[in-house]
């Protein structure tokens, strides 16, 4: 297992993040799993079945539960602790690397792997004026941006949870600071009469095989 990062982006919240090295048997010797969950997972293969288990497993380690708590989907997909109603959590996953936050509050958490074509797909989440502010900068430093603007408006969705939203139309990020490795900005999900503002969080990292950024809000 390479831990690549726990850090704690807003009080009473833990975000952490691995990069995938463990054959499966590690993992299914040491999480057990629910009826519900071993459905879940007999629907996936490969990559992307070894990502569903190490959020998982990264899930666990973060709360510091001797035994696993039990975890469930809602209707809209959003994983929650079937008996811990006062704890959060947010998955995420990016070609063989895994992420898990816990909060004391609603929260959503995203991270991807640094692609070049992260500029082709841009215009299918970013709004007039958030693509006006990527373009004030050099290539370099613009993608680095379309990948924060993507794990933060995934993060958003996340944490809204009931889906039916459109990036571009309906999840907006705002005041974007970065500095290279770290930064801030306000998110906004506005939708017919709902309107909900968030914290966001952003970070990056290099590891042995690339870099990534991570996104959470709160």
């Amino acid at each position: 297992m390479a831990l690549l990062l726990t850090t704690h982006p807003f009080p009473d919240t833990t975000l952490g993040i691995w990069h995938i090295s463990e054959s499966e048997s590690v993992f299914r010797a040491e999480l057990p799993l629910s009826a519900q969950e071993e459905a879940e997972l007999s629907n996936l293969q490969h990559v992307r079945r070894m990502e569903w288990l190490a959020s998982r497993w990264m899930l666990h380690l973060l709360t510091g539960a001797f035994q696993r708590l039990p975890l469930a989907k809602d209707a809209f997909s959003k994983p929650f602790f079937l008996d811990n109603p006062d704890l959060f959590c947010s998955l995420s996953h990016s070609q063989g690397v895994a992420g898990a936050m816990i909060a004391a509050k609603n929260c959503g958490c995203d991270i991807q792997v640094i692609v070049k074509k992260m500029p082709k797909i841009a215009h299918k989440f970013l709004g007039v004026a958030e693509a006006n502010f990527v373009a004030a900068f050099s290539e370099e430093v613009q993608l680095e941006l379309f990948h924060l603007y993507w794990t933060a408006k995934e993060s958003l969705f996340k944490a809204y949870g009931i889906k039916a939203l459109d990036f571009r139309a309906h999840i907006f990020v705002q005041n974007m600071i970065w500095d290279g490795y770290s930064g801030s900005a306000k998110g906004l999900i506005k939708k017919n009469d709902v309107q909900l503002e968030y914290d966001l969080r952003f970070g990056k990292l290099d590891f042995d095989t690339g870099s990534l950024v991570w996104a959470t809000c709160l």
